[in-house]
């Protein structure tokens, strides 16, 4: 779901922010707390049909600038049901009125206002509240981005009693600079629901991120849902969903994807018909900058007593035509012959080859092939950074041993420092106390003014400068990992 802007009306004649006000009559004006010199002249609040009617007279005491607020409607026992709040231009000494109305009505029994006061570097949550309505939780919250207009986003996990999350959601919409805006979003599992945060998602680096996961048994199916956020660029981005047994097994694979703009956040959702046999140890793979198809998992389960394989497969960057190839065996490993099937996949894009074989099936051998005859290879190196996914425009690479990776990406990642040096065909880069420098075609490099050998040198691919990885991480003071079995590289920094 979209930004959702709660109904705001300005009342020409007075105008908006700070209080605390309980249920009841008008209240009298009162002395508030004044945040760049705005302040609230007086606030009231209503049953209007069912909803909570608040209104404030608010005073623009200062210089011109845009006037942010927000609304919290609290229960009996102080928790936040429900936050509106927004924005507007408001001139030197002007006093406005406004409307704002609560959803959740006649349970909200304290109401506050309260100014946004001044913008940050980056959007921030300024509040954010829940309530149950017709078997789904309502959840809102209030964002103010920074001075600077960009896409934001909101997400949304909920946790059940033992604090797994069991459903994660999200929103987002471009704000202008220093705006107040309310997000809401639904929750459909309401009765394993116990407690729900909110965060605000300010995208920061150029790379596609997996937020959060979660995940639930329904109607004897295994739903994950998660959020995704988009790099700098429009394109395709995909999600695979792998789901084992407890011995490592993989049961069952299922994708999603789609074109996300520049900095997009989306929700995916994806359901596994293996339900309970899945362990809790789900992978999900982001996919969507190959230049090559892959494929990433496949899984094999019994349903209703036949095999079902599901292959996740994700395309490169040219549309085409997949081609999978299985010669199928009974129990006793003899064939049962051999079937090939294909599909078109456009470019870049993530998808799910599900096979039902019949009940004489008993294993499979799988062999796969782009449009030109040739046979297609194992799953791409993945990055994690901090347990997040990472996802470039040119994929990593392995050389001599070494993973490459992007330059400006990886080093951004880290929260370092990049400089390119066109001249020398070199790159600097700092961190705190860290300082490293790398040169094209050389496997000689410099860390805090001394020399060190590299296993690999920066080299370009398909014109990306690329750097190897695990080098520059230790060099940031960085803690690297290898999983071969995935074909992983774990990274946290420090």
């Amino acid at each position: 779901m979209g930004r959702w802007n709660k109904h705001m009306v300005k009342l020409w004649g007075a105008g908006i922010l700070a209080l605390s006000i309980t249920l009841g009559s008008v209240q009298v004006p009162v002395y508030a707390d004044t945040v760049q010199s705005v302040t609230v002249l007086e606030s009231t609040h209503e049953l209007v049909n069912g909803k909570m009617r608040v209104t404030a007279d608010i005073r623009n005491g200062g210089t011109g600038a845009e006037a942010g607020f927000y609304v919290v409607g609290y229960d009996e026992n102080g928790k936040a049901l429900e936050v509106v709040g927004d924005s507007e231009y408001m001139m030197s000494d002007e006093i406005g009125t406004y409307e704002v109305d609560l959803d959740s009505g006649g349970s909200v029994k304290r109401v506050e206002v309260i100014p946004a006061g001044p913008a940050g570097d980056q959007a921030q949550l300024l509040a954010s509240g829940y309530y149950t309505n017709n078997g789904v939780i309502n959840v809102s919250g209030v964002v103010q981005n920074s001075t600077v207009g960009h896409n934001v986003g909101m997400l949304a996990v909920g946790y059940d009693a033992s604090g797994k999350a069991v459903e994660v959601t999200s929103a987002d919409s471009y704000f202008g600079g220093s705006d107040v805006g309310t997000f809401i979003v639904q929750l459909k599992a309401a009765k394993l629901i116990k407690s729900v945060k909110v965060s605000v998602i300010d995208p920061v680096e150029d790379a596609v991120k997996l937020l959060q996961t979660g995940s639930r048994l329904e109607n004897g199916k295994l739903v994950v849902t998660g959020s995704i956020q988009n790099r700098n660029k429009g394109g395709q981005a995909g999600v695979i969903v792998v789901g084992s047994n407890g011995s490592g097994k993989v049961l069952e694979v299922n994708t999603t994807s789609g074109y996300l703009s520049s900095n997009e956040i989306a929700t995916f959702q994806a359901e596994l018909e293996a339900g309970k046999a899945v362990s809790s140890d789900l992978k999900v793979f982001l996919t969507g900058n190959s230049q090559t198809p892959k494929i990433i998992a496949e899984g094999r389960t019994t349903i209703n007593n036949k095999l079902v394989v599901t292959i996740g497969v994700e395309n490169g960057d040219v549309s085409q035509r997949i081609t999978v190839k299985s010669t199928a065996y009974d129990a006793k490993g003899r064939s049962l012959g051999t079937d090939t099937d294909s599909m078109f996949m456009t470019a870049n894009e993530t998808t799910t080859l599900r096979i039902d074989y019949d009940t004489r099936v008993k294993s499979v051998k799988l062999k796969y092939y782009d449009q030109s005859g040739k046979q297609i290879g194992e799953a791409p190196i993945r990055i994690k950074i901090n347990g997040q996914l990472q996802s470039y425009a040119q994929s990593p690479v392995m050389v001599g041993g070494s993973v490459l990776v992007p330059m400006r990406p990886i080093f951004e990642s880290l929260d370092a420092s990049v400089k390119w040096d066109q001249k020398t065909q070199s790159v600097s880069s700092s961190k705190g106390s860290a300082q490293i420098k790398l040169k094209m075609g050389s496997k000689q490099a410099v860390v805090n003014g001394k020399n060190v050998a590299l296993d690999s040198a920066p080299r370009m691919v398909k014109g990306t400068t690329m750097v190897p990885l695990r080098f520059v991480a230790s060099a940031l003071g960085c803690e690297v990992k290898w999983d071969g079995n995935e074909k992983m590289v774990l990274i946290t920094t420090k």
